[in-house]
């Protein structure tokens, strides 16, 4: 198989069939009973597939459309929501939440509406901050002794940015499985003042999985400004925060596998004869290798397109020259 493929010459693209079966956006109910927003999600999963996600630039142009068909002018829960519960240490991704936690009350608080990322002070109590803010650090290094396993950094970077450190010169951000473990971090955190440490958490998802980018929030917004900010609506066409157990409409949806079909045409040299079903197969495993390299998605498949005679490849006869297309 190898032979045939080295003695092939690309000079155009594929009269392959490129079939791609994937979810091409949603398709959106407005429920106008108010609910809380656990209520909305439990209804939604049940009746449809799950509270609406919005993805795509089409996804926002089903949403407004159906929310104006609808005459929807109140604000409605989406299934955009703030995963409060998902402190975890940047180690081994160990959960906190049942675990040993010394946060100072009232923490974590989310003051701002930004705070995902964990630092440690002089007393030994932690504290959320913004991820973007600059303070020194505190890493852990498995190859040291037990007294030294905790090494302070005083440059002050951005939370991601002494996780990049940590784990390059060290093993980790500190993190504190007990008061034992807290100790040295105080310590620390009493030399050079407030340090971040390994402790973070998710921020805002949507309620079927599906990963958030370009959120259009309010100016301003999210702010926590209730302190239990953690459910998101949709108002005007844009987002803010609220409180979870707010009764207000909700919106669903339900996704709808569509095959996409794209025709490309290919021109292949070659002393081989085309009618070769091994030959064909060759050159298909190439086609895909090739559409692989540039991206194409895990679900497409590639097929040949066979023509109204039967064929896939015809013989373009030329002067010292063997051409199929």
């Amino acid at each position: 198989m190898k032979a045939y493929l080295f003695l092939l010459t690309f000079i155009g693209v594929v009269p392959a069939s490129l079939s791609l079966l994937r979810p091409v956006g949603h398709k959106y109910y407005v429920i106008k009973t108010k609910v809380t927003w656990p209520e909305a999600q439990n209804y939604c999963r049940e009746t449809y597939a799950d509270m609406a996600t919005v993805e795509s630039a089409l996804d926002w142009l089903r949403l407004r459309e159906k929310v104006a068909r609808e005459g929807l002018t109140d604000i409605a829960w989406v299934g955009l929501y703030n995963d409060i519960d998902s402190w975890r240490w940047s180690y081994n991704d160990v959960l906190l939440k049942n675990a040993y936690e010394h946060w100072y009350t009232p923490q974590p608080d989310n003051s701002g509406g930004h705070q995902s990322c964990g630092l440690t002070g002089p007393y030994g109590y932690w504290w959320d901050y913004p991820c973007g803010n600059l303070y020194p650090f505190i890493c852990y290094n498995a190859n040291n002794s037990y007294a030294a396993r905790y090494v302070g950094v005083t440059s002050k970077l951005d939370w991601n940015g002494a996780l990049a450190y940590c784990r390059e010169f060290h093993t980790d951000l500190a993190f504190a499985l007990t008061m034992t473990d807290n100790n040295p971090m105080q310590s620390i955190a009493f030399d050079q003042g407030m340090s971040w440490i390994g402790a973070f958490r998710d921020t805002w998802k949507w309620s079927d999985g599906e990963n958030t980018s370009n959120i259009l929030w309010f100016s301003g917004q999210p702010d926590n400004y209730y302190g239990n900010e953690n459910c998101a609506v949709l108002d005007k066409g844009m987002y803010q925060d609220t409180i979870c157990t707010g009764l207000n409409y909700f919106i669903c949806h339900i996704t709808h596998p569509v095959r996409e079909r794209q025709i490309m045409r290919l021109q292949v040299k070659s002393d081989l004869s085309m009618f070769d079903s091994d030959v064909q197969s060759a050159i298909l495993e190439l086609v895909k290798q090739k559409l692989t390299e540039n991206g194409m998605m895990e679900n497409t498949t590639v097929t040949w397109r066979v023509k109204s005679d039967g064929q896939i490849f015809h013989k373009k006869n030329r002067p010292l020259d063997t051409t199929w297309v």
